[in-house]
Order: structure tokens, then C-alpha cells, then sequence
């Protein structure tokens, strides 16, 4: 290794290590740096997103095989499991970010990139998420939809297509 570097390396250790010491001997200055911003992200969860996400979990619950609702002190969303042959869930997840102050909205889950945004917190309203739950839900019975066979034809030849009949 470069000496440069570890010498760096070392300044950035010792600088930490004062961090930590300064932590210790006032830690009434560094705890609960960012409560404003956590209270405000815990009142927006309990009264916008959780309500909203628990009307969307009621439809589903009997369609899917579950769906559940999660709130943290840093969090909150909806997880749903498509069927039993799965061992995966995929979640929308609402995150208060305490160190940008915004709250992070991201799609998490096997088949899924991470789809993230990030609002102010008034930005919060339930149209709002409304509109990512049904972002979610869209990619989510999309991605489904894929890998579901196509309905076995009929006995004259024809295959069901929706409420339409196609001739092959």
C-alpha cells in the first residue's frame, strides 16, 4: 500500500476514534440529532401511508397469498407474497431518510431494480401513495402476468383472450 494512503488512512482512523470519544463524553449532543425529522416522518406514516396501504391490503388479502403492513420508527409499507411455490416477498417501502431529511420510496424485491424516489415529507399526501402503491402493484402483477401460462384453448380451436374469442 501506498504510504500516502495509509497515512491517510491512519488520520482518518484517529479522527474517528475522537468522534467516538466525543460521543462518549457528550453523548446528550449527538443523541437524537434528527427526532424533529423522526416525529414528523412517524406522524406522516401513521396518519397518510398506513392508512392508505392498509385499504389496498384488504383488496388483496384472498387474492394473494399474503399481505402485510409494517411500520418502524424509520419506516413503513406494504410487504405482499405472490403464492406458496415462492419463498420471496416484495415490498413498497416508505423510508424516512434522517440524513437527507426526505423520505425515500423504493419497490424492493427478487425480479424488481430498485425504484426509488425521494420526497419532501409535506410532499406525503395519500394521492401520492396511492400513486406508488399502484406503481408497485402495476410491476408487480405485471411481472406475474409474464410468467403465467396462457389460457388453454378451447375445444373448437379458438383461445380465450379476456372477454374475446381469437380464431387460430
Amino acid at each position: 500500500m501506498d504510504k500516502a494512503n495509509i497515512e491517510r488512512l491512519q488520520q482518518l482512523l484517529r479522527r474517528h476514534e475522537e468522534m467516538l470519544e466525543e460521543k462518549r463524553s457528550h453523548p446528550e449532543d449527538f443523541l437524537r440529532q434528527n427526532e424533529p425529522f423522526r416525529e414528523g416522518f412517524n406522524r406522516a406514516a401513521r396518519s397518510v401511508v398506513v392508512p392508505v396501504l392498509e385499504e389496498i391490503k384488504d383488496v388483496l388479502v384472498g387474492r394473494v397469498e399474503s399481505a402485510s403492513i409494517f411500520h418502524r420508527v424509520t419506516a413503513a409499507g406494504l410487504r405482499v407474497k405472490l403464492d406458496r411455490m415462492e419463498d420471496f416477498e416484495r415490498s413498497l417501502l416508505f423510508f424516512g431518510d434522517d440524513a437527507a431529511r426526505l423520505v425515500r420510496i423504493t419497490h424492493e424485491g427478487v425480479g424488481f431494480g430498485l425504484l426509488s424516489c425521494k420526497v419532501p415529507i409535506s410532499a406525503l399526501v395519500p394521492a401520492l401513495v396511492e400513486e406508488e402503491a399502484m406503481k408497485f402493484l402495476r410491476r408487480l402483477f405485471g411481472e406475474e402476468q409474464l410468467r403465467r401460462p396462457l389460457a388453454p384453448p378451447l375445444r373448437n380451436g379458438a383461445v380465450r383472450s379476456g372477454s374475446e374469442l381469437l380464431r387460430l
